[in-house]
């Protein structure tokens, strides 16, 4: 008899850049008989510089996925949760009240007036701190299981 996944859930304000980041690493290094899913507080467009970031760090996104929000989701198939925002963080409080969930403050990289290098620097900088963040995540569901 195969044992049920544990789903975990990441949510920002978009789901469009850190949650996503965080789903795909997640999924690449998941302890078995774990997968991660990703929400918004509202529903974002896709955004390249996500696309291209994680691409460089070996992860190729579904170029056709759609932004998820938090009713996506059945709250009793969610074993853990992580908020990447503020604005996810008010909204997971509230709708994961019984489910073990944290929380990352970590910044969005928007820098709209500078050129699409210095962006793409910004990305980068969140993309390993997320990367990082998984990292030390996974370590403690694989001591803990």
């Amino acid at each position: 008899m195969q044992k049920p996944v544990k789903q975990i859930l990441f949510s920002c304000t978009l789901n469009a850049i850190r949650s996503v980041m965080a789903e795909g690493f997640f999924n690449r290094i998941a302890p078995e008989g774990w997968h991660a899913g990703s929400c918004g507080v509202i529903a974002g467009p896709a955004d390249g510089f996500t696309f291209a970031v994680m691409e460089e760090a070996g992860i190729a996104l579904d170029v056709n996925r759609q932004s998820k929000l938090f009713t996506d989701y059945n709250v009793d198939e969610i074993d853990y949760a992580v908020s990447l925002s503020v604005e996810a963080q008010f909204h997971l409080d509230s709708w994961v009240m019984d489910i073990p969930h944290e929380h990352w403050s970590v910044k969005e990289p928007f820098s709209a007036d500078e050129n699409r290098e210095v962006q793409l620097a910004h990305y980068r900088l969140i993309r390993d701190e997320i990367s990082t963040h998984i990292g030390e995540l996974v370590t403690r569901i694989t001591d803990n299981t």
